[in-house]
């Protein structure tokens, strides 16, 4: 079968360039669809030297960012590092149906109010990853405010329910007999609608988001434009080594984690999907990502000192190289020659406070039931000294001085 991105012809520069671009663009994709067109695409892109329009959206009905989240938008910025333009869409017309990828419920609708802040915080933090002055935010309501009935029925007119009802969390919430809302079959149909509207080249997203992608290519057709492609990245492991990156599991890494958090959370990952960190969030090229994977494989380079090169990197991209090479002085400082981190926190006590009152107002801890939790744990305790085994235990001004340190990574001195 001939390659049609053959049908447009380069200069040996121009060639050298679309290879590239390609080697960068298709490292770490799950899926191009089609590929071919993509190919395409780019060496039209570089022909004619008009930068690509990629899209990547968001339902601002969350302020937390983790790893996990940041992989399209990793992808992106390699986008935009290599000329081309990134467009997000802040679905505040979507967000108020709920993406029900993977949902068994309907979720509440959102207040503009809340849309707007969540979508400042979520941005804010977006950004420690993409190029701002390369990058597009449009809202939704900015086409779909004045939208008509009209207009709906023409676009659910576009597409079929046996097609929406293909769509698998659809289909399995059906069969599990969950209640499924007329207006949740809308999802896909506006995410695609989004596309013609931005005039989108590339859509990226999860692979769990791949039904919702395609849907863009039917809608551009039907207004005779060229259909977009798009290009699916994994849902990468949590630390716990077995299930997806998630808040609720408790196995994530925020953006917005302080760098000796990020560091020591990598560390603490498994060996086993320590390739997979490398591959998706520290942006390796082909090349590099090969002989790292060799030289890990062969123990050429072990195990330890490769995780502690990717936690450096990690926290790197976000924080700069000098604090990612910090931090893992001061890692090697508190675990192999036992001090503390360089900037423990303060609490100041006032007066007698329980040891769980101490271990949450403090911020340690996020709640009481947690506290509880770690101190079962045997988890609590102070820096080389006994552990704590009693939640009601009296915390007094005896103890001003003394650092007091749950797990291996969170620290607190009293004051």
């Amino acid at each position: 079968m001939t390659d049609k991105s053959s049908e447009i012809d380069l200069s040996n520069e121009q060639e050298k360039e679309f290879e590239r671009q390609w080697s960068i663009l298709s490292f770490g994709a799950t899926e191009i669809t089609p590929e071919d067109e993509f190919r395409k695409m780019l060496r039209n892109s570089i022909k004619e030297d008009k930068p690509l329009r990629v899209k990547c959206g968001i339902d601002p009905t969350n302020i937390d960012v983790h790893l996990g989240h940041t992989v399209p938008y990793r992808k992106m910025r390699q986008f935009q590092d290599l000329g081309h333009v990134g467009v997000v869409i802040i679905g505040d017309y979507t967000a108020s149906i709920g993406d029900p990828t993977g949902k068994n419920e309907s979720r509440p609708p959102l207040s503009d109010e809340d849309v707007k802040r969540n979508a400042s915080l979520y941005m804010d933090q977006i950004y420690k990853v993409l190029d701002k002055n390369k990058t597009e935010v449009c809202y939704q309501s900015e086409w779909f405010t004045d939208v008509s009935l009209k207009d709906v029925l023409s676009w659910a007119g576009q597409t079929t329910v046996a097609k929406l009802l293909g769509h698998e969390t659809f289909k399995d919430r059906l069969e599990q007999g969950y209640s499924l809302a007329l207006h949740e079959l809308f999802y896909p149909v506006l995410q695609g609608i989004d596309s013609v509207y931005v005039n989108a080249d590339v859509e990226l997203g999860g692979t769990d988001q791949r039904f919702n992608v395609l849907m863009g290519r039917d809608y551009q057709k039907n207004k005779e434009q060229r259909p977009q492609v798009a290009m699916l990245l994994p849902i990468i492991t949590g630390t716990c080594g077995s299930q997806k990156m998630s808040k609720s599991l408790d196995n994530y890494i925020a953006i917005n984690d302080k760098p000796f958090d990020q560091f020591g959370k990598v560390m603490s990952i498994p060996d086993s999907i320590m390739l997979e960190y490398y591959q998706y969030l520290t942006l390796t090229s082909s090349l590099e990502f090969d002989e790292l994977s060799k030289i890990i494989q062969s123990g050429e380079l072990h195990p330890n000192e490769a995780k502690k090169q990717l936690a450096s990197k990690v926290v790197a991209f976000f924080h700069g190289e000098k604090i990612g090479f910090e931090m893992r002085e001061q890692f090697e400082n508190v675990f192999k020659k036992k001090k503390l981190p360089d900037e423990v926190p303060e609490f100041h006590l006032t007066g007698k406070m329980s040891l769980i009152d101490v271990l949450v107002a403090s911020s340690l801890l996020s709640s009481k039931g947690e506290a509880r939790r770690m101190i079962k744990q045997n988890a609590v305790g102070l820096v080389d000294g006994e552990k704590f085994t009693d939640g009601e235990l009296l915390i007094s001004e005896d103890l001003v001085g003394e650092v007091i340190k749950v797990g291996k990574r969170k620290f607190v001195k009293l004051v």
